[in-house]
């Protein structure tokens, strides 16, 4: 995978081509949804679902931007954050948006999410370790409707989320596992750039385009 940095584009990634499973029925469409706060969307959530899409074989990843993150509390308008996302994906069309109603994502919200997916879908869950982890006491349900995609910053990252799901002593779908360590991005190390109108690594130019004209994550209580 290369990555290729201009001044005047849009950050973009070479997706490799040709990893279309065998044996998967051929009017079977395998998607991807990937809810996260995006706030703002970073070059560390695009490389996550192209390392995602190559490993799983998908069709199609939806972004979903939930509106009330349970684990970040005051973010950015979600219209805004769906905008950013929006002007992001713009180079990879096999990347979309989707509008979810509901504060976060839930099994209830993944079976509305459903009924806009073509009929023959598959879907997979792309979620991160820290997130998967953050949650206290019982894990969601929705982490059991369908196979999930983990992304882990390290091999002690891994090993703590397959730890939690044998406590767990719940049924769950495949889990596979996307190795993001080298590309891995801090969000609040972007807010804070954007905050000081600074470049910061994996920043993309149409966000930081997007947050001057709207005046976004201005305030300091926005750099966490």
């Amino acid at each position: 995978m290369r990555l290729r940095k201009t001044h005047a584009k849009e950050v973009r990634y070479d997706f490799p081509r040709g990893t279309e499973h065998p044996s998967r029925p051929a009017d079977t469409q395998k998607i991807g949804i990937y809810a996260a706060s995006f706030d703002p969307v970073h070059a560390g959530h695009i490389v996550f679902a192209l390392k995602a899409q190559k490993l799983a074989g998908l069709d199609t990843v939806c972004f979903v931007p939930e509106r009330k993150p349970q684990h970040h509390p005051d973010p950015e308008h979600v219209v805004h954050r769906a905008v950013m996302l929006k002007r992001a994906l713009k180079p990879h069309r096999q990347f979309a948006v989707l509008d979810m109603p509901d504060a976060c994502l839930t099994s209830t919200s993944l079976a509305r999410l459903r009924q806009d997916l073509p009929a023959n879908a598959e879907i997979s869950l792309l979620t991160t370790a820290s997130d998967f982890l953050w949650h206290q006491g019982e894990l969601p349900q929705v982490y059991e409707a369908a196979p999930l995609i983990i992304a882990v910053t390290s091999h002690a990252q891994l090993a703590e989320v397959l730890a939690r799901v044998h406590d767990t002593g719940r049924h769950f779908h495949n889990i596979s596992f996307v190795d993001i360590g080298k590309d891995h991005i801090s969000s609040s190390a972007i807010r804070s750039g954007l905050r000081k109108n600074q470049r910061v690594r994996g920043l993309l130019p149409s966000v930081m385009r997007y947050a001057r004209q709207q005046w976004l994550y201005i305030s300091p209580n926005r750099t966490n």
